[in-house]
């Protein structure tokens, strides 16, 4: 029996931190109509969630993504939409003026065209408080992430580093570490269960990168992660399954827990 948040949160249909594990789509796309084929492919595979990685996006101007993420927002029709604007220091795709970006994500969250935003811890309150007010005020949940490409920390590093968003303002919190070794990725696990007991009522997603702790993108479940990342068309990092894929061996998990 998989730990589940004490209250979930509702995003449209689905529960965010309840019984059912979520799995979430990402759409990288360089201009609309690879962005709309995406969105039809993953609206087939029926994941719970889409994730729109802006920074691929061509057009960086507000019009640009809000128009877009119209269109999107029709195309995957009731399927929650997370929008995500990250720049290179943070795995984006390419350097992005911080005025100029927060003014696009801004733009987007009032459009009420996306259902959350992911938004990364190491920018500072600074650039983060007035976002995370928008996005309250306009009924748009958090997630706020931290992401180390290069390396795992130690157990009490990273249940900090969970505290740290929570205490910044996360509806869910999000870590995504690169282990070096098998034991990165059950120490990852581990600090998932405890901040589960801690933050009772914080949705959480939590994952090791790439081949080694490809376990964690199902097992994780069972420790407190509440949603997953899956390949749709594209992936948007390593160690990412394919959604059918993920969904079997997760509900073998869980049938046998």
């Amino acid at each position: 029996m998989r730990p589940c948040v004490s209250r979930p949160l509702r995003i449209r249909s689905i529960e965010f931190g309840g019984a059912k594990p979520l799995f979430c789509v990402p759409l990288v796309a360089t201009d609309i109509d690879s962005l709309l084929r995406q969105a039809d492919v993953a609206r087939e595979l029926a994941p719970d969630l889409v994730e729109w990685r802006a920074d691929s996006y061509s057009s960086q101007t507000a019009e640009g993504l809000v128009d877009a993420a119209k269109r999107l927002r029709a195309a995957v029709r009731e399927i929650p939409v997370i929008f995500t604007l990250r720049v290179k220091s943070e795995g984006g795709v390419r350097l992005i003026d911080q005025n100029l970006r927060s003014s696009c994500i801004e733009a987007v969250l009032r459009s009420r065209h996306v259902d959350t935003v992911d938004l990364e811890l190491s920018n500072g309150p600074e650039f983060l408080k007035p976002l995370i007010e928008t996005a309250h005020k306009h009924t748009v949940p958090v997630i706020l992430s931290f992401h180390d490409f290069e390396k795992t920390d130690g157990y009490l590093e990273l249940l900090g580093t969970i505290r740290a968003l929570v205490r910044s303002g996360a509806d869910i919190a999000k870590i995504a570490c690169m282990p070096q070794t098998s034991e990165d990725a059950l120490r990852l696990l581990q600090v998932t269960y405890a901040a589960r007991q801690e933050f009772p009522a914080v949705p959480l997603c939590t994952m090791s990168m790439g081949k080694l702790g490809s376990i964690t993108r199902t097992a994780g479940f069972l420790f407190g992660s509440d949603m997953a990342f899956a390949v749709g068309q594209e992936v948007s990092a390593p160690g990412q399954i394919p959604l059918a894929d993920a969904r079997a061996i997760t509900e073998k998990l869980l049938a046998y827990a």
